[in-house]
């Protein structure tokens, strides 16, 4: 009788993939722009229009384009008074999916987690730029410069060679 118990209890995870399990469905991307009020325009990587929303904005997006393929967001803003600017949303593998080799099997490695789209994950979630003004017109390498510097990358502080500097 316990051994039935058990087996009915364990059953299930044959059938399900780690990433399905643990990180599951669609997810939501947040989207803000400086000035608010910028108007987003989503395409997948068909190039079909899947939204159009105005800032700040929360989408849900699907992670998978198909089985074993991940999906590209092409995100366009568009203001007036502001050049637009085109960025994207990619499909990155999740780490939850390398949890199949353990719980899920081949099952969620070949099957679950491909077929859901649940092996991937979007990147980045949460998107943030500050609209460059057309007011002074730019050249592409003006424009591009002037969006780097409005959008700073931040890159994390290198600590010194020095141990006693980084006390």
């Amino acid at each position: 009788m316990k051994t039935k118990i058990l087996s009915l209890l364990f059953v299930p995870l044959f059938f399900t993939g780690c990433a399905s399990i643990i990180d599951g469905g669609s997810k939501s991307v947040h989207i803000n722009s400086n000035p608010e009020g910028a108007k987003v325009t989503i395409s997948n990587k068909s190039g079909r229009e899947i939204c159009v929303q105005t800032t700040p904005a929360i989408v849900t997006l699907e992670r998978s384009s198909g089985y074993f393929r991940g999906e590209d967001y092409k995100i366009v803003f568009e203001q007036a008074g502001y050049y637009s600017y085109e960025t994207h949303i990619k499909s990155t593998i999740d780490g939850w999916y390398f949890g199949n080799i353990i719980f899920g099997g081949p099952i969620g490695i070949l099957i679950v987690d491909p077929a859901t789209g649940d092996m991937f994950t979007l990147a980045p979630r949460d998107l943030n730029f500050n609209l460059v003004s057309s007011a002074i017109p730019l050249t592409p390498d003006g424009l591009k410069a002037a969006e780097l510097k409005a959008n700073p990358v931040s890159i994390p502080k290198s600590r010194s060679a020095n141990p006693r500097a980084n006390k």
